[in-house]
């Protein structure tokens, strides 16, 4: 089932094609629109609009497995729905969907469970408007430059800017901007590595996953890093997405590092109350070996 930014949700041979989201509105103009109905206990898959004859349920839904990403699906709406329609449903439940997809929710809840998280300032549009000198000044008298400025609720690097004055820090949060109402700006992490996390369980039982870390060509892992680049095997400009990534498995770390990282992997999975599987990633700065969870 395909899910549409406007929330319609669609099925047919070609949803499955990733070749075929190339033109969106022709696959969806060759595919069925559907609507989820639980009736008996039964999630049925239905045809809308409705036929006035014959059978306008096309299947059903023993259990959901949510292979979504961004705002809508991934951030507790979708689990909520999923809920209502009182479907099983694999992964993060409403809250800890919730609570892992927003940045500054997340930071507060992990902090006051002990777990390292860079300090923050939270910014808003409508109070950024009515007195922006007001909110960069609060900005500079809390962080030192360079920070870094991200919309609050949305991952791929999308929004994120670094900023090392005053007028780099006004356009990048006017950048930020333009995909969120909310912002949070941190400081940079100097001599920066990424690793990477994935932690298997629930709240009571987990296990983490050995560490990766992710090779990026610029200071920040990029949304052209994730998605764009390595794209096809004949040199072509295809993207393959996430596993195009270059990463070095394991990460190249000491073991007492990983010991750590995995540690804390664990505890912030049981701390936002986490199931299935989930990823943490992890900020160091080399040269104090210093960890932060980051998201």
């Amino acid at each position: 089932i395909y899910i549409t930014k406007n929330n319609d949700m669609y099925v047919g041979e070609d949803i499955s094609k990733i070749d075929e989201y190339q033109n969106v509105k022709n696959l969806l103009s060759k595919s069925q629109k559907v609507i989820l109905i639980n009736e008996n206990n039964k999630l049925n898959i239905v045809r809308y609009p409705f036929k006035k004859f014959g059978n306008n349920i096309l299947d059903y839904i023993d259990v959901a497995f949510p292979i979504v990403h961004g705002t809508n699906v991934e951030d507790g709406a979708l689990q909520g729905y999923f809920k209502t329609l009182s479907i099983s449903f694999v992964g993060c439940d409403v809250l800890s969907s919730a609570v892992g997809m927003d940045k500054y929710v997340m930071k507060t809840v992990l902090k006051d469970n002990g777990i390292p998280v860079l300090d923050c300032i939270l910014i808003d549009i409508k109070n950024y408007n009515l007195n922006s000198m007001e909110n960069i000044k609060k900005i500079e008298n809390k962080l030192s430059y360079p920070v870094i400025v991200k919309p609050i609720n949305l991952g791929s690097s999308i929004g994120i800017k670094k900023a090392k004055d005053e007028e780099s820090l006004k356009d990048a949060i006017e950048y930020a901007f333009q995909f969120a109402n909310k912002l949070l700006i941190e400081k940079v992490v100097e001599n920066l590595k990424e690793v990477n996390c994935s932690v298997l369980g629930d709240f009571e039982d987990a296990e983490a996953s050995e560490c990766e870390e992710p090779v990026n060509t610029d200071e920040i892992l990029s949304y052209e890093d994730k998605y764009m680049s390595n794209g096809s095997k004949d040199g072509g400009t295809k993207s393959s997405g996430m596993t195009s990534l270059k990463r070095k498995l394991p990460a190249d770390i000491s073991k007492e590092m990983r010991d750590d990282i995995r540690k804390l992997a664990v505890e912030t999975f049981k701390c936002l109350g986490c199931n299935g599987v989930s990823r943490i990633d992890f900020m160091i700065n080399t040269q104090t070996n210093k960890i932060w969870v980051n998201e």
